[in-house]
């Protein structure tokens, strides 16, 4: 676990008055346990940091980004279409906030007009 995710999470519990023994009781893992995270020395679990997350209201994709980490759902559709992904991400990388906020909004209201493996199978 690198230290800038621990620094984050101990931040974060500062911020919402949370102390580490409550914390560690929500999450289910020791004070110990999140004392080392909060320090950097040790690495921990997709689900324990998603409890944190979660205990914390913050973002599990961002925190996991900190982690170098990414969340099994995302991990399914990048390994299902690999090429694909990491080429539509390359050709993105310089997409604003609002790019992106349009983009998906346009995917979301079904506005590209893009079938999905459903309707495809069914054409």
């Amino acid at each position: 676990m690198n230290k800038k995710i621990g620094v984050i999470i101990k931040e974060l519990r500062n911020e919402k008055g949370i102390s580490l023994r409550k914390l560690a009781k929500i999450v289910n893992v020791s004070n110990v346990n999140i004392l080392y995270i909060e320090k950097g020395k040790i690495n921990t679990s997709l689900p324990v940091l998603k409890g944190i997350a979660n205990a914390l209201n913050y973002n599990i994709d961002k925190l996991l980004s900190f982690a170098n980490m990414i969340d099994d759902d995302i991990k399914t559709i990048i390994n299902k279409r690999p090429v694909l992904i990491t080429s539509f991400l390359r050709a993105a990388k310089n997409f604003t906030n609002n790019d992106w906020k349009a983009l998906t909004e346009k995917i979301l209201n079904n506005e590209l007009n893009l079938k999905n493996d459903r309707e495809l199978k069914n054409v």
